[in-house]
């Protein structure tokens, strides 16, 4: 019974694996990609027109563009630490 038990953890863990594998380029990319939209839109119509209004989206921007990556280094590096595990 502990052998089945061990059997079926040891799968699950290896199907999360797989779900994070398959989940990290979209985690990865859809924050980015919104922060360089946000940084882009102020580029266009705040810093080329000489308008204070729209430096809102660049702070928008720049903070998901810095939470993205504070949170997706740690990510990135736990799950090449359980791919070499395994």
């Amino acid at each position: 019974m502990e052998k089945r038990n061990i059997k079926i953890k040891e799968n699950i863990r290896k199907l999360l694996l797989r779900l994070e594998l398959w989940f990290a380029p979209l985690l990865i990319i859809v924050p980015l990609a919104i922060s360089l939209f946000f940084v882009q839109d102020w580029y266009i119509r705040g810093f080329s027109t000489s308008s204070s209004e729209f430096n809102g989206e660049l702070l928008i921007g720049l903070l998901i563009l810095f939470g993205n990556v504070l949170v997706d280094i740690p990510f990135l590096r736990s799950i090449r630490l359980l791919r070499k595990k395994e």
